[in-house]
């Protein structure tokens, strides 16, 4: 998962007084209007029930913690959207409440945006006492919300997004009204298309500014990475020192990474496939560490040696490791040999993660490929590793940034996004 910890704020705070927040913005325009006192505890009690639901499911997904201002963005969006039920005259048809759960979805998380507008929609119906149809059609397009979430907020596809779901709103409601246009209603219709229109643009141009302000407070981590990473490529020239075995005893890549190395040349004699494959994620692993400036002479040797072991035995990583001090690798080189594999150590630093994502991505490409499930394309296995990694926060400790993991999912879905991995093989 990427994360910021200099400039993440408190989860705590914000995230435990949410559902007396939520209470407080429900009931104060209730009492301001001076409803019945049984209403204004109806609607206190089940949204605090509702909201804390929320927390609970905040508080148990740890990828939430990792998500740069998430607990901001859930924070405000879900009370703005309280405010905007509760103030409209017609959030019937002013649909800008939705806002909220679909910002969510967007930014932060799927799930937790969903639960935010089925919240929203329950306090909805008992603020204004909606029928059945107008409930099920809110329900509908909050789940058509969250399912298009990651198309609202790509630039290719918001267009397409965005008529799927006006298109739907107003099917929707002309078919819950029995398929009935009156005067009336008609002036309804429109009111209501423009609104939900205007919650499109408006979750698409907070999806951008997010994603630009992410990438600018994440430049600076960049450039102090960079520095360090340029420093450590120094040192390791300073101890780079060749026996006469030709064993190199330091961080000597022209050696580990040339084509007659004699520890690639056992792997390609114990098996053409494993070399090609291994040959294949150094190449990937170099190319995606220059895109992103990390050190790409080490990450190309992970990709080149992160299965070195399979040549000893059974066990590869401990026999990779075995071979690796052998062969004196230096010491971030035997990290990766250890960190690559989603079953072992998670990676501490960027270039160990850039060759567990490598290996992650082509080995679930290949098998995808060999078992024919073509309904899976390249771009859809790509997201979902690279969702999964970060739900399962993989990365925690690896600092690569918010920026950082942006641009190797894009590197990697353009790498196989024409080509299937078996042709990428056959020309290493």
């Amino acid at each position: 998962m990427i994360t910021d910890k200099d400039t993440k704020p408190d989860i705590g705070i914000l995230i435990s007084v949410l559902p007396l927040l939520s209470v407080f913005t429900v009931i104060l325009p209730k009492i301001l209007s001076k409803a019945d006192l049984t209403d204004i505890l109806k609607i206190g009690i089940i949204t605090f029930l509702l909201t804390t639901a929320v927390v609970f499911y905040i508080r148990l997904h740890s990828g939430f913690h990792n998500i740069k201002y998430a607990n901001i963005i859930t924070a405000a969006t879900y009370i703005i959207s309280i405010l905007l039920i509760m103030l409209s005259g017609n959030p019937i048809t002013y649909s800008f409440w939705m806002l909220g759960g679909l910002v969510n979805a967007m930014l932060v998380d799927k799930i937790l945006g969903l639960l935010i507008y089925f919240n929203l929609t329950f306090i909805l119906n008992l603020s204004y006492l909606a029928g059945p149809e107008t409930i099920i059609n809110c329900l509908i397009m909050g789940v058509l919300f969250i399912l298009l979430s990651d198309a609202l907020k790509n630039k290719a596809t918001v267009i397409y997004a965005s008529i799927i779901l006006l298109s739907t709103d107003i099917t929707l409601t002309f078919v819950l009204n029995n398929f009935i246009f009156d005067t009336k209603v008609n002036t309804n219709y429109l009111a209501s298309f423009f609104s939900l229109f205007a919650v499109l643009v408006a979750a698409f141009v907070i999806s951008v500014l997010y994603g630009k302000f992410c990438e600018n407070d994440s430049d600076s981590n960049s450039k102090i990475i960079e520095i360090e990473t340029e420093n450590e490529i120094t040192q390791d020239k300073h101890e780079n020192v060749i026996t006469e075995t030709g064993k190199s005893t330091g961080a000597n890549y022209d050696i580990l990474l040339s084509e007659d190395n004699e520890l690639m040349m056992r792997l390609k004699n114990h098996s053409e496939k494993t070399y090609n494959h291994c040959r294949m994620i150094g190449d990937l692993s170099g190319r995606a560490a220059r895109l992103i400036g990390a050190d790409e002479n080490l990450a190309r040797a992970g990709g080149y040696y992160h299965e070195i072991g399979k040549i000893s035995g059974n066990n590869y990583i401990e026999e990779g490791l075995k071979l690796a001090d052998e062969y004196a690798f230096p010491g971030k080189l035997k990290d990766i040999i250890r960190q690559h594999n989603i079953k072992h150590d998670k990676p501490t630093f960027i270039e160990a993660a850039i060759v567990m994502i490598s290996d992650n991505v082509a080995t679930t490409i290949e098998y995808i490929n060999k078992t024919g499930e073509q309904k899976f394309s390249p771009d859809k296995i790509i997201d979902d590793i690279f969702r999964m990694r970060m739900e399962k926060g993989t990365f925690d400790e690896s600092g690569l940034t918010v920026k950082d993991f942006k641009l190797l999912k894009e590197f990697f879905q353009n790498e196989f996004k024409t080509k299937g991995l078996t042709d990428k093989e056959e020309n290493n």
